[in-house]
């Protein structure tokens, strides 16, 4: 009796339904059929019935689903017993009177009907006499939004197959997506238009757009065998536009199929919607303004396009890795450009985003995980759109253009029609390639910020008519502590000639040592001359032809005289450079160093101004009593040290610059120091000394060649407290016991204005 009793307990337990939390537990939608039977324009409202076919995943008596702002009347089905459902907010709850078991499968006709659901941007939209939906918003949190026109389980990852009616008066078309099946003429006016898809797509990629559109289409030949139709839905005020806007489709396709494989999808697809763009499946929902007769809207009808494959075919998981969808269509979006207008223009362009999106990681010191986005930030388009994609194109140079298209084609056949995540991106690559790629998805994607590259120091031995170039690099992290390995980055050499020469080099950990040998003995080597890779930096190469002034990067550089053409390179670290432990008064900045390079040619002469100010600099400058000063090295296996150099206020001690009167290359850096004890070694010369500092009652400012010209005295705020004149001098002695304690700027310029040089001078009384 015992064992008949413990059996029948355990019987039970092995026979309790699973109990639905989310919708989608414990079933897998197969199929939608949705039919919009009626669309009143006038009160923007529609009548509709959706039947949903399911099958159970496990034993459940709950169907949960969703469905915004819209009402349900009726629920019926063939195949189970409904013993009542119930609407709480988004939630519709389907309770049945026996379970489903595990495997059944069943259908569900919903009739629904009201106001429709839209916010800033997602939703189903009416627009006059045009009604059309946006499958995700930005407001909206989770973003998908197929419940704002249908109940169903609206998620990435359930994907199902679509048939759509819509009936509407003769006027008007509806263009959903998939193939459209037939046009049905109802006799009343009215006919009804059915659109299939073959494929399983997520809610948010099946769409409807309703209005008097007229069709523009043309054929591609794809180079798998297949023709494929081009659909452009048009408003008819803009149809004339629509050649000369669609005037590359044809070729960015063929590149779509030569990086990413065969298109996936039955028809390309555009409707004009007053709202756009959105990647709808075979139906994207293209804005109005872009269907202009001009290529102004280009990189969006690609970028939407590229989604076909990502996002579309291979779906991100979760929200978080958004990425997977919107950076590669952003960096596809700018790819496209290298068959259609060359390489040099997609260097460009994405060389431009890279300067943009390493600024912004800087400046907003907002260290996200490229795959731990929070919900909040799904959609911006600096966190995911374009640090996604200067990601990419980061991956891409870092595999080697033939090795990364190929581990992609890998990937997305792969997930074909489901979904993936960063780490399926990550084994799809290593397993294609052969490649490791733990290591950058550790340094880019699975960590917060970014990698710096920086190349310490180069030596050059010659042997014979070679030369080994030994390179000594270095790694480190802009925002939160991290040592990559499996560091790969590219070098550049440059000859007497200015021609390049690229190479890369490899290294695990804090530093590197490589060695290259070539057949000439290089005058420079740089660090991702081309800048392809998405690291802490910022590079600007200037050919100066001509005096003037240029600016980059907090760094002005004003050519004073030239006598021919020289190059000049600047890079910007966005990481501080190592402590000195020859300065142990000195505070390094730990937010940016310079190195520049330049020819140096006889007659040019280059002054240089590097830019401070509290908002950027406030690791060394947070009061009016910090001293920002500049420091100089010829390159890292060097001690810091000053150099001969003019300091400038602003309006506020918040702000100033720093001159050097004609630049050597080197690295520069700024750095705070105690004023009181300003008395490390000067490794040259200064322009301007004062003595004694501190003083009380006068001081001695002396300068190193007679001139004549005067002495301005400022205090801390940029205040001119007093000018004295001095004629055929080396030195003049300032009174300096009616000025009130504290720190002063001392400037001596000659009479002409050129400044001799700024020292700062402590007054004790």
């Amino acid at each position: 009796m015992k064992h008949s009793l413990l059996l029948t307990l355990l019987l039970s337990i092995l026979l309790v339904q699973t109990q639905a939390q989310n919708p989608g537990d414990n079933i897998d939608v197969t199929h939608y059929d949705i039919h919009l039977n009626q669309l009143n324009f006038a009160e923007k409202t529609m009548e509709a019935e959706t039947a949903i076919t399911l099958t159970a995943t496990a034993q459940t008596s709950v169907i949960l689903l969703e469905l915004k702002s819209l009402t349900v009347s009726s629920i019926t089905s063939e195949n189970a017993t409904i013993a009542q459902f119930e609407q709480e907010g988004d939630l519709l709850t389907i309770t049945l009177s026996s379970p489903l078991a595990s495997g059944t499968q069943a259908l569900f006709n919903i009739k629904y009907g009201g106001h429709t659901f839209n916010e800033s941007w997602g939703g189903f939209h009416w627009n006059g006499e045009y009604a059309y939906n946006l499958g995700v918003g930005f407001d909206s949190q989770p973003h998908n939004l197929g419940k704002s026109w249908f109940p169903c389980v609206d998620n990435f990852t359930d994907k199902a197959s679509y048939d759509v009616f819509v009936t509407l008066d003769n006027s008007k078309k509806a263009i959903c997506g998939g193939n459209l099946v037939e046009t049905v003429d109802n006799g009343d006016s009215t006919s009804t238009w059915h659109w299939k898809t073959e494929q399983n797509i997520a809610t948010y990629h099946i769409s409807v757009a309703v209005g008097d559109y007229q069709l523009w289409e043309e054929t591609f030949q794809s180079a798998f065998g297949n023709s494929i139709p081009i659909e452009v839905y048009a408003k008819p005020n803009q149809y004339a536009n629509v050649e000369s806007s669609f005037v590359n489709i044809k070729g960015i396709m063929a590149f779509f199929e030569s990086c990413f494989g065969p298109y996936p999808f039955n028809r390309i697809g555009y409707v004009s919607t007053s709202q756009g763009c959105m990647e709808h499946t075979d139906n994207i929902a293209l804005a109005t303004s872009l269907i202009n007769g001009n290529t102004a809207g280009e990189e969006f009808i690609a970028h939407e396009l590229s989604h076909m494959w990502f996002g579309n075919k291979v779906t991100c998981a979760t929200a978080a890795d958004m990425w997977l969808n919107e950076g590669f269509a952003q960096f596809s979006g700018k790819f496209y450009r290298d068959s259609i207008y060359g390489t040099p223009d997609f260097q460009e362009n994405m060389s431009s985003l890279i300067e943009s999106i390493v600024n912004w990681s800087k400046n907003s010191n907002n260290w996200i995980a490229l795959n731990a986005i929070p919900l909040d930030m799904t959609y911006d388009a600096n966190a995911v759109y374009d640090r996604g994609a200067v990601i990419v194109n980061t991956l891409m140079n870092y595999m080697g253009k033939k090795r990364f298209l190929e581990g992609m084609r890998h990937y997305i056949e792969q997930h074909s029609y489901g979904t993936a995540s960063s780490e399926s991106l990550r084994d799809a690559l290593t397993a294609s390639s052969g490649i490791d790629m733990n290591g950058f998805f550790d340094t880019w994607v699975f960590t917060a910020g970014l990698p710096h590259f920086g190349i310490d120091r180069y030596e050059i031995i010659s042997s014979g008519n070679q030369y080994q170039v030994h390179i000594y690099t270095n790694y480190k992290h802009l925002g939160p502590s991290h040592i990559g390995q499996n560091n790969i980055y590219e070098i550049a050499f440059m000859d007497a000639d200015r021609n390049i020469h690229t190479d890369t080099v490899h290294w695990d950990g804090k530093h590197g040592h490589s060695v290259k040998t070539l057949d000439f003995a290089p005058v420079a080597v740089f660090g991702d001359y081309y800048n392809k890779f998405a690291d802490a930096r910022l590079e600007r190469n200037f050919i100066l032809s001509e005096t003037g002034k240029k600016t980059f990067a907090n760094l002005e550089l004003q050519v004073e005289s030239i006598a021919q053409d020289e190059f000049f390179r600047i890079e910007s670290h966005l990481v501080g450079p190592d402590d000195d432990p020859e300065l142990p008064s000195v505070t390094l900045s730990n937010s940016h160093y310079w190195t520049i390079w330049r020819e140096d040619r006889d007659g040019t002469d280059v002054e240089g101004s590097f830019i401070y100010a509290k908002n950027f600099d406030s690791d060394i400058i947070q009061t009016e009593n910090d001293s920002a000063i500049l420091l100089y090295r010829t390159n890292a296996s060097e001690a810091w040290h000053t150099i001969p150099c003019s300091y400038y206020h602003g309006s506020s001690w918040k702000l100033g610059k720093i001159i050097v009167d004609d630049l050597p290359s080197g690295d520069y850096t700024l750095a705070a120091i105690d004023l009181e004890t300003f008395g490390f070694t000067e490794h040259t010369q200064p322009s301007l000394s004062l003595s004694p500092n501190p003083t009380r009652h006068q001081v001695t400012v002396r300068w190193n060649q007679e001139k004549d010209g005067h002495v301005r005295i400022s205090d801390m705020k940029g205040r001119l407290m007093t000018i004295i004149p001095f004629a055929h001098a080396k030195e003049t002695v300032i009174s300096t016991s009616e000025l009130p304690e504290g720190v002063y700027a001392i400037e001596c310029r000659e009479q002409n204005g050129r400044i001799i040089g700024t020292e700062k001078l402590i007054i004790h009384q």
